[in-house]
């Protein structure tokens, strides 16, 4: 047993370690019913840009006044999982007639609505406008034409602990405020929210970004325990499997083979002497 479980223990350790590094999530929900496609083809991508293209290649998507694209540097997973049951964006999901939600995506370092705002424009034959949160919105134009928005949060990038968990809630409700700006525009959407990570090279590439050079190469801050520098989430997993499953196990084997005894091991009988057998 516990031959076994030493290379189980040494294949599970490298593998959890890089389960959830640098991973960013994809939410996408819509007021439209049946909109997404299932989550089996979206499974089958492995890069975020086919994955964004697979979410949005419905048919559907087109019949929505809108598709508000919303990116947020820095943003992962547990940050959305850290939000209270009852904010915004968990509330919104809960009404929304269509959902799509992909946790860990591998990293990406490019905009990841550089390409697609402008095919997706192209194919609904809609306009693309951006929406920054800080300011007015200015209505467009009533009529049939539809719209691409897009829309750039803040981003968490060097911010960890009670910071983040404060900041995130604060951007939760303004993605909220947005929206619900929007809503009064346009009465049918389809919102895709996504994290990535940007670079030096993703801030020249991106449209809607100014060039960030120095702040991508800038020392992390918060310590060696943010941004995932010394502990992700997947090396935390693997501690916790192996001391607290995987050694017990071992150690239950160890002690269930040392307690076992010999039946070999008999008393002579009453009477016998040893010294008078030798003599006969």
């Amino acid at each position: 047993m516990a031959a076994r479980a030493i290379p189980l223990l040494l294949a599970l350790l490298p593998a959890a370690t890089y389960a959830f590094a640098d991973t960013h999530p994809v939410v996408a929900f819509a007021t439209y019913p049946s909109t997404f496609p299932s989550t089996k083809s979206i499974a089958k991508s492995a890069d975020t840009p086919t994955i964004l293209k697979t979410i949005l290649s419905s048919d559907n998507v087109c019949a929505h006044g809108a598709v508000i694209l919303v990116d947020q540097p820095g943003l992962h997973a547990s940050d959305l999982r850290a939000l209270r049951p009852d904010s915004a964006l968990a509330s919104t999901l809960g009404v929304a007639s269509d959902s799509v939600q992909i946790p860990y995506l591998p990293r990406s370092t490019s905009h990841p609505f550089t390409n697609l705002s402008g095919s997706l424009a192209q194919r609904c034959g809609a306009n693309v406008i951006s929406y920054d949160p800080n300011q007015p919105f200015s209505a467009p134009e009533a009529g049939d034409r539809k719209y691409v928005v897009h829309m750039s949060m803040p981003s968490l990038e060097g911010l960890s602990g009670a910071a983040r968990k404060n900041a995130m809630n604060a951007l939760d409700a303004d993605l909220f405020l947005s929206l619900s700006k929007l809503s009064l525009t346009f009465q049918n959407y389809v919102v895709v929210y996504a994290g990535w990570v940007p670079s030096h090279l993703s801030a020249r590439q991106s449209p809607f970004e100014p060039d960030n050079t120095a702040h991508a190469f800038a020392a992390p801050s918060g310590g060696v325990l943010a941004r995932y520098q010394l502990l992700t989430p997947g090396l935390i997993l693997a501690l916790i499997i192996a001391f607290f499953v995987l050694v017990p196990i071992i150690f239950g084997g160890i002690s269930a083979l040392a307690s076992i005894q010999s039946p070999l091991k008999t008393e002579p009988p009453k009477g016998f002497v040893a010294e008078d057998k030798k003599n006969q």
